[in-house]
């Protein structure tokens, strides 16, 4: 049996229909009706016809019902979402448009999710056009999932630690991006990064079909599970979930509304982390106006950096100031050329293994720094207890263990000619000209952390580390 679903607005609405039993030839069904303006990003089960400025997300769930992800088994009743990104979409048992998850068309009432993101004053019309047919090409077979591989490379015992090169956050035709997956896998080979993670709009679509991308010279590169949980507040991206774990997106920042708090547990609890996506983007609800409470990590560094990833750098030091031990990390965001994964580069270390678990592991303890892209390198630790001992990134180190003697150090390989800018709780204390790989050392005393940025000249970003800090 297939669903055919078109959509004739830019708004976004939630339309319920009742699948009866498989019809032998086309059943077309037309509903239409009106969003009001003080409907603004509420998410309504109603169908759509735009006007001017008017813009509509769209998605749909199937009988499994419209209440939140349960929060032991991370799945719910949608069948996918596209945002404002389509305006029809087509499920059946051995297909469905990208974005959406194929698979039996169960009896009972389904939700089409429309979701008002813009309207004039006169508010939206629409029309939802809804095809049911049963019609089984005599080549197909039944929709069956292609998870990526559960990749695990164990480290031998001599060398039990590495840092891994990749990029939590790219998108795909499975959402909003222009990219085919094995377009994005084709630039993380040639950009030489052990691990990416896809990370789609409110859906886990792409999660469940990205083997039928990978190619046999991908064997070595460690594909994630992360989703983009969009919603009218800000951004956020759940990395590490587990196979067919969904997050839901519809909460808001009420007082009363304890829908991220929920999801962000529920994501904790699998074993993945919560990171805040580009907190100070411009876009349209890009911006993050939920609580800063529960999360593990902030994108400060989004594609290309700006202005608005300054801002969230000046945020970030102002949680580690706090007291709290916030993880930045960046992601290229890319959708589309020119826009490149791995540009800029997150290298995590991990311990034992090269696994989804090692590098949520790595994140969650700060075990990261950040580069612009290939060929450059960081290395930065504090020596002490009479330089018996080296901690590393994200590591801890009682005040109890340093002396007069300690310090932290620094070197860098691929600034020749930028500044190491050495920062603590009250602000930049010391900026060095790096020379390739020659080591910088700054005296460690009575301070809370330590980090390294890497600018230019025009104090543009190349390179940050994540504290080490004392206690």
């Amino acid at each position: 049996m297939r669903f055919f679903l078109a959509i004739y607005s830019l708004l976004t609405a939630a339309t319920l229909l009742v699948v009866g039993s498989a019809a032998r030839s086309p059943t077309n069904l037309t509903l239409t009706g009106h969003i009001t303006p003080d409907q603004i990003f509420s998410f309504v089960n109603t169908p759509s016809k735009a006007l001017a400025l008017n813009s509509l997300d769209l998605g749909i769930f199937d009988p499994h019902g419209v209440g939140a992800t349960n929060s032991e088994t991370g799945f719910s009743g949608s069948r996918g979402w596209s945002g404002g990104f389509r305006n029809n979409f087509t499920l059946s048992g051995w297909d469905a448009t990208p974005g959406y998850s194929a698979g039996p068309l169960l009896l009972g009432t389904w939700n089409v999710v429309l979701g008002p993101y813009a309207t004039n004053r006169s508010g939206i019309d629409w029309t939802l056009d809804i095809s049911l047919s049963y019609d089984v090409p005599s080549d197909s077979v039944l929709w069956s999932p292609a998870l990526a591989p559960i990749y695990k490379q164990t480290f031998p015992a001599s060398s039990p630690s590495r840092w891994l090169r990749g990029d939590f956050h790219m998108h795909s035709i499975y959402s909003d991006g222009r990219y085919l997956p094995s377009e994005q896998i084709a630039h993380a080979l040639e950009y030489n990064l052990d691990f990416i993670f896809f990370s789609e709009h409110n859906t886990d679509s792409g999660n469940n079909n990205i083997g039928r991308w990978i190619p046999a010279n991908a064997s070595n590169l460690l594909i994630g599970r992360a989703i983009e949980v969009t919603t009218r507040h800000g951004h956020w991206q759940a990395i590490g979930l587990e196979r067919f774990q969904q997050v839901d997106w519809r909460h808001t920042n009420a007082s009363n509304d304890t829908g991220y708090v929920d999801a962000a547990t529920q994501v904790r609890n699998s074993g993945g982390i919560v990171s805040i996506n580009h907190p100070f983007e411009n876009c349209s609800r890009c911006d993050w106006t939920l609580d800063w409470e529960h999360n593990d990590a902030i994108e400060v560094w989004n594609g290309r950096f700006d202005d608005k990833d300054e801002m969230a750098i000046k945020f970030w030091q102002s949680e580690l100031v706090k007291g709290k031990k916030i993880t930045a990390l960046r992601g290229s965001d890319a959708h589309s050329p020119p826009d490149i994964n791995g540009l800029p580069t997150t290298v995590v270390k991990v311990e034992d293994e090269k696994s989804q678990l090692s590098i949520v592991e790595g994140v969650k303890r700060g075990r990261v720094y950040l580069v612009e892209g290939p060929g450059m390198k960081l290395d930065f630790g504090v020596v002490y207890a009479g330089g018996s001992k080296k901690a590393d990134i994200g590591n801890i180190i009682a005040r109890t263990d340093l002396d007069n003697n300690s310090y932290a150090s620094f070197s860098a390989t691929g600034f020749q000619g930028a500044k190491a800018c050495f920062v603590t709780e009250v602000g930049y204390v010391k900026n060095v000209s790096i020379v390739n790989a020659q080591q910088i050392q700054h005296g460690v005393a009575a301070m809370e952390f330590i980090r390294v940025e890497v600018r230019n000249g025009s104090d543009i970003l190349l390179g940050l580390t994540n504290p080490i800090y004392f206690s």
